[in-house]
Order: C-alpha cells, then sequence, then structure tokens
C-alpha cells in the first residue's frame, strides 16, 4: 500500500505540478527523496521474494528517508515553497486548511478499505483451505452442517 500511495503521489504531483513548472518532472529535493522513498518500498517488495535477507536493509532505510523528505524544502533551495504549516502559524490563505484537514481525515478511511480489499481474498481462501479443516480436527471443533 506504501509503494502505492508513494506512486499515486508522484504522478498527481506531475500534473499538479506541470502548470507552474512547465515540465511534469523537476529533479527538486523533494520529488527525488519521494522517488527514493519509492525506489525503497520497490526494493522491499522484491527482496521479500529473495532466499538472502537484504528486505530488511531496505526495510530499515525506509524511516531515514522520511525526515529527509519532510526537511527537504527548508535545507535545499528548492522549487517547492517552504513548508507552509508549522507551530508559528500558517502561510497559506484561511479557506485550504479545510480540504488539508479534509485529507487527513479520508487517509486513514482509504487505507483500511484498500487494508481489507488487499486481506479479503486470504482470508476467504483460508477459510476454505484444508488447513482449516486440520486446524478444526485438532481443535474438536465440529464442522457446520
Amino acid at each position: 500500500m506504501g509503494a502505492f500511495f508513494t506512486l499515486f503521489t508522484l504522478v498527481t504531483g506531475g500534473f499538479r505540478g506541470r502548470p507552474m513548472w512547465g515540465t511534469f518532472w523537476v529533479w527538486d529535493a523533494r520529488l527525488t527523496s519521494v522517488f527514493i522513498s519509492f525506489l525503497i518500498y520497490l526494493g522491499a517488495l522484491r527482496f521479500q521474494k529473495l532466499p538472502v535477507e537484504p528486505a530488511p536493509i531496505s526495510i530499515r532505510a525506509g524511516p531515514i528517508d522520511i525526515p529527509i523528505i519532510k526537511s527537504s524544502v527548508n535545507w535545499w533551495n528548492t522549487l517547492h515553497q517552504l513548508g507552509s504549516i508549522s507551530r508559528s502559524g500558517t502561510s497559506i490563505h484561511v479557506p485550504m486548511p479545510i480540504p488539508i484537514l479534509s485529507n487527513f481525515a479520508n487517509f486513514p478511511l482509504s487505507t483500511r478499505i484498500l487494508f481489507v480489499l488487499e486481506t479479503r481474498l486470504p482470508i476467504l481462501s483460508f477459510l476454505e483451505s484444508p488447513l482449516r479443516d486440520e486446524i478444526e480436527a485438532r481443535e474438536g471443533i465440529a464442522k457446520p452442517s
């Protein structure tokens, strides 16, 4: 899910940035650090299938990239504006916090929906698997008729 949301962020950010920057992609500090985060996600997903254990290395590298993404606009002079919301106040127009807060509310909801959709088939296939019958036989649970 993280790889999906990161790719979604990169693609939609490019569409929103094109009218302002005149191009879909700019090697900006924030864009590049989010792209690196996407590559870390892909690496973790790809390495899970290998017999070697490089996935934990990739998974440990992911959290290191998060503060870099957040602070990249403050550390380097980039096309992105500085942070709009901070402890000292906000530099955005008054109606803008409404959609930002609605996004904060919608993100957990959409994440839960995607999680349920992702885990629904494995759960249903387990309920019909011979493994379930074996577990029930060991625990002495009678099969419903």
